[in-house]
């Protein structure tokens, strides 16, 4: 499995490549803010990092999606899945590989952002005045206090939340060109079973949506808020074996 997650890596690396050399572009010009005491230049290379950092997040993600489509659709791509390997390994490349991506960009992101924000607070001496202020920030602004079950709580459902919606769009993708290969429209129809079935998860999901989410003055992790990560934690993994077992049937050899 590691070989075919080096190769759904290798296929997705230009855009990695090009987003860093934007990244560190946006680094020097920050950098040259401080070292020359330019506010503007650093606020454009913080504030440039960050917008980047999102729009870069987003396109990974649908750049999965795009090339899993291409593999189905193109010959080159296609004599993945006739290769004597198991589907769940190709399947599992292909999600590990997001994963992957994701999560190491993310956390590449967050060091460069949180290390800049130092750096800033360093050079005027404010570091423990600026982590209290945000935190009293947020505060007066949720009226949530920031404790860091909530922090690992609200990470979790986010990056699961975004594996869900990259599944789904595989599983989608998937039933449309394995049991409607012969309709003129399965491009369309892998958009429209995707929302039906995201709209299916969000209607079982909020059975256990947490009830009282916000008690008082903290963010409340209880059973119902894990139950309602577990709805998406079980379409993740039903996604993944559908995804494989329509292949298996359908595109394997």
């Amino acid at each position: 499995m590691g070989k075919l997650i080096k190769y759904e890596f290798r296929k997705q690396l230009m855009s990695k490549f090009v987003v860093g050399i934007v990244i560190a572009v946006l680094e020097l010009v920050f950098l040259a803010g401080l070292i020359f005491d330019k506010g503007d230049w650093a606020g454009i290379g913080l504030g440039g990092m960050m917008i980047v950092a999102m729009i870069s997040l987003l396109y990974f993600s649908f750049e999965s999606i795009v090339t899993y489509s291409n593999d189905l659709r193109t010959k080159q791509s296609y004599m993945l899945f006739l290769t004597p390997r198991n589907m769940f390994q190709i399947v599992g490349a292909k999600l590990v590989t997001t994963i992957l991506q994701i999560f190491v960009c993310g956390c590449a992101f967050a060091a460069i952002g949180i290390g800049d924000v130092f750096l800033v607070c360093a050079a005027k001496g404010d570091v423990k005045m600026f982590l209290d202020t945000v935190k009293e920030f947020f505060h007066a602004l949720t009226g949530v206090e920031i404790r860091l079950v909530e922090v690992i709580y609200v990470v979790v459902m986010l990056l699961i939340a975004w594996l869900v919606f990259i599944a789904l769009a595989i599983f989608a993708i998937t039933l449309s060109t394995t049991l409607l290969s012969n309709w003129k429209f399965k491009g369309v129809a892998s958009v429209v079973i995707y929302f039906i079935l995201d709209w299916c998860v969000t209607k079982v999901a909020t059975l256990v949506t947490p009830t009282g989410f916000l008690e008082g003055e903290y963010l409340v992790v209880n059973t119902e808020a894990w139950a309602f990560i577990g709805v998406y934690a079980a379409t993740l993994a039903l996604s993944y074996v559908g995804t494989a077992l329509l292949l298996d049937k359908k595109v394997s050899v």
